[in-house]
């Protein structure tokens, strides 16, 4: 697309020039995660809306697609034409509404989205208008912090906990420094508060829904990565009051050759995924794990000993493999139920195919898993529709 960069009211902000790595990480999961969830949802046979509150110009001056054209290529490739399916796109910048508008012109007139709202509020109250009865998700990856007010996501969070809706929000904690006071992960915890006593802590306030970062980030014994650890975690807790499963995501990119050893930074960004569905917790747990590996990988490959960070170690094969007993001791389950679960228990540890070989472990070389008498029809394979039991069948079933 032909934009013009700059400042003004007409213009897209310089930003949008060209894709920085960390928001091809972004972008990625959000896609992918998209495409998993529509694929999904629309057995529920109910209406979809989908709302990007901070949509941007939709497309980057490298010739990448920004989030509006992702989803609206991933609603062309998964509708099936069961349900209506619904964007709501928003930006408070009207030099990128206009670009929006020319970016997605094909989408809008077959009637994929709407036109761009003015702001995420508006694109929020008139989702759920629209959407009453109908599945939610909201995607809310604004420029800063100021803009994602607790008490407008709130309506959102409360919403009937009946319908399903999840949330996919972009929560930035450096630019959370920033708007806290301008501190630096180096300063100590007295020249911290000295400072947040000076910033904006009001507006933050608003955003974390409470002032409970205070307590955390002027606590003396933490280290920069444990008080971005400790604060991403704090406002978890808040938005996991009203979905069941809740978890960030670290965004990170891995930058080759900056670190002869490789060493643990604070990300780039932290998307909170909130939703009331294990089965959604599932697809995300492999989306976020494919996007967070290549940083991972750092931490092992080429290396004699494995480096990677406490905070990313997996638990261990055996206290999975337990749960996954525990998980079936009161009534046989299919697979697919196992993992809806285990993996919420475990979320971003394995991949589904690493959940499969441990079952598999477990009924065919450990025998603490029994599959349902004459189910196996192929030795040493399983399938989705077999029972698995922590007992043995009693031998009149067989």
């Amino acid at each position: 697309m032909d934009y013009r960069y700059g400042s003004g009211a007409d213009e897209v902000d310089g930003f949008f020039q060209a894709k920085r790595p960390w928001s091809v990480i972004k972008d990625r999961i959000v896609g992918s995660y998209i495409t998993c969830y529509l694929r999904t949802v629309q057995n529920l046979l109910r209406r979809i809306v989908i709302v990007d509150g901070f949509s941007g110009p939709g497309f980057f001056g490298d010739d990448t697609d920004g989030s509006p054209r992702i989803i609206c290529n991933a609603i062309r490739a998964s509708a099936d034409g069961r349900v209506g399916i619904a964007c709501l796109f928003a930006d408070t910048h009207p030099g990128h509404r206009a670009a929006l508008e020319r970016t997605l012109a094909d989408h809008i007139s077959r009637g994929d989205c709407e036109h761009p709202y003015p702001d995420c509020a508006t694109a929020l109250t008139r989702a759920l208008e629209i959407g009453a009865e109908a599945t939610l998700f909201f995607y809310l990856d604004p420029y800063g912090i100021k803009d994602l007010e607790f008490d407008m996501v709130r309506q959102i969070y409360e919403r009937d906990t009946k319908r399903s809706t999840e949330v996919l929000i972009n929560f930035n904690f450096r630019t959370f420094m920033r708007m806290s006071g301008n501190w630096n992960y180096a300063d100590s915890a007295s020249e911290v508060s000295r400072k947040v006593k000076e910033g904006k802590t009001e507006t933050v306030n608003r955003v974390m829904g409470g002032d409970y970062w205070l307590g955390i980030i002027t606590n003396s014994g933490l280290d920069k990565l444990a008080r971005e650890e400790a604060v991403v975690n704090a406002y978890v807790d808040r938005v996991r009051a009203f979905f069941r499963f809740t978890y960030a995501i670290p965004v990170k990119h891995r930058d080759d050759g900056e670190y002869s050893v490789p060493a643990d930074e604070l990300a780039h960004y932290h998307l909170i995924f909130g939703t009331r569905s294990p089965r959604a917790v599932c697809y995300m747990n492999d989306v976020a794990l494919n996007a967070l590996e290549p940083y991972l990988s750092q931490f092992k490959d080429g290396l004699l000993f494995d480096m990677t960070p406490d905070r990313y170690q997996p638990a261990t094969v055996e206290k999975v493999k337990a749960a996954i007993v525990e998980a079936v001791a009161g009534r046989p389950l299919k697979r697919s139920d196992i993992y809806e679960a285990v993996v919420p228990k475990f979320f971003m540890n394995y991949k589904k195919k690493e959940y499969r070989k441990m079952i598999e472990d477990l009924v065919f070389r450990e025998g603490r898993l029994h599959p349902e008498p004459g189910s196996v029809k192929t030795r040493g394979k399983l399938n989705d529709d077999i029972l698995l039991s922590a007992r043995p069948w009693p031998r009149s079933f067989a």
